[in-house]
């Protein structure tokens, strides 16, 4: 099924992901004016640590408040708490009026904590909300599909927008065109047709909310006892180290980038833009290669790791604006190539009920690796410069793609040591 068949025969699924579309592009619109405030207010010589504290606002309530939005939704109508989280998103963005007004990074800080926290309640929704608009298995695989492929268009598109915009209005109203947004997203999911009953197995989940620590710990004890499972999730952590140090300098990149090409009012947030703007069109790109890569899948990721983590070192010695987005359009699109590998040998090697747990622990164990080496590549930036940082991350994703290899070599031999000495009894 095609995406425009999907939109065509679900009206329902139509506004889901149009309320989507019309969210998501608001925030990146309103990222890249925030970034470059962030930067402005920091000042040369503390812009890696004001970037790097951003980040860490940014998705350290994703790590406190995803499993409690998870349990919230299916305790409550999935429709209401949408809105309700649009509402207050809404409201909590003109907070970056007031910070740019005041000229105060905490604002900035405490603002973009709070809409996170939000939208951990709106993102679980709408996930748990697709099952029930789907009518059947072929549209659920095609709307998670748009979904994610939905996500990287908004970010080019989103980030585009935010570039062009910066050097025509005043960041003020890119705040308020970015709450708006929120408005018009509520209003769309309140047409939604969406059944407030929920399934048996739904109201199972709610068990979890009684002992979450003994489920993760539970959890990280079955990935031990599963040698490939425990290698994604060493690797992973590897590169989360390396990448959240990319994620905290990219707009650092940029400004600096953008203030040497000229070419804007405002070349800081027009620096940011046209990288975020490469970002996405290599997520788009990615999302298209990975479907038709046809190498085995403990290989592909292997490979792609190592060439995500040389990207990033290319990345870091970039001459020019144009350069870094060009690598990072490459980047990203091999990003998504490894991503779906290793998630795609998450699902095959993880036991049904196992899975949330196994899930669960991947995203903890990424978040946390990504949140340390945002605070210290900041500060590190600050210190030594974001090139050698940069640099330095991808030379531990390269690692992890060495560690990678070695420890699925290992997994073989250990596989074929028991073969062996089960023949010899």
């Amino acid at each position: 099924m095609t995406y425009r068949q999907l939109l065509r025969a679900n009206l329902d699924l139509r506004r889901l992901w149009t309320a989507q579309v019309v969210s998501e592009i608001g925030d990146w619109l309103n990222n890249i004016s925030v970034f470059a405030l962030t930067l402005e207010l920091a000042g040369p010589g503390r812009e890696g640590v004001a970037i790097a504290t951003y980040a860490v606002a940014r998705h350290l309530p994703l790590f406190f408040f995803g499993p409690f939005a998870g349990v919230t939704v299916d305790r409550a109508d999935r429709k209401r708490v949408m809105i309700a989280a649009d509402l207050a998103r809404a409201l909590l963005a003109l907070g970056f009026v007031l910070a740019a007004n005041f000229r105060s990074l905490t604002l900035i800080y405490l603002v973009s904590a709070a809409l996170f926290s939000v939208a951990a309640f709106f993102n679980a929704a709408k996930r748990a909300s697709i099952p029930q608009l789907a009518h059947n298995a072929e549209e659920l695989i095609a709307a998670n599909a748009l979904s994610a492929s939905t996500t990287a268009a908004t970010l080019a598109i989103g980030s585009a927008f935010g570039g062009m915009l910066a050097a025509v209005f005043e960041r003020q109203t890119i705040f308020v065109l970015n709450a708006a947004t929120f408005l018009a997203s509520a209003l769309i999911v309140r047409r939604l047709s969406l059944s407030q009953a929920l399934r048996r197995q739904e109201r199972e989940l709610i068990v979890a909310w009684q002992r979450p620590l003994e489920d993760f710990r539970e959890g990280l004890r079955y990935v031990r006892s599963r040698p490939l499972l425990l290698a994604v999730l060493i690797v992973v952590a590897g590169w989360g180290l390396g990448n959240g140090a990319a994620r905290a300098l990219y707009s650092v990149f940029g400004a600096h980038l953008g203030q040497s090409a000229h070419l804007t009012s405002r070349p800081s947030d027009f620096g940011i833009s046209v990288l975020f703007v490469a970002m996405g069109v290599g997520g788009v790109l990615g999302a298209i290669l990975a479907r038709r890569s046809e190498s085995a899948l403990t290989t592909r990721l292997g490979r792609s790791l190592a060439l995500d983590g040389a990207a990033l070192v290319a990345f870091s010695v970039a001459p020019n604006l144009w350069s870094a987005a060009a690598v990072l359009v490459v980047r990203e699109a091999n990003y998504a190539i490894w991503w779906t590998a290793q998630q795609t040998i998450l699902m095959q090697a993880t036991d049904v009920r196992f899975g949330g747990r196994v899930f669960a622990s991947h995203e903890t164990i990424t978040t946390l690796a990504m949140l340390g080496s945002m605070l210290v590549s900041g500060v590190a930036a600050d210190r030594f410069g974001m090139r050698p940082v940069a640099s330095s991350a991808g030379i531990v994703i390269i690692a992890s793609s060495a560690l990678w290899f070695l420890l699925v070599r290992q997994r073989q031999s250990a596989v074929v040591n028991t073969a062996s000495e089960d023949a010899g009894r």
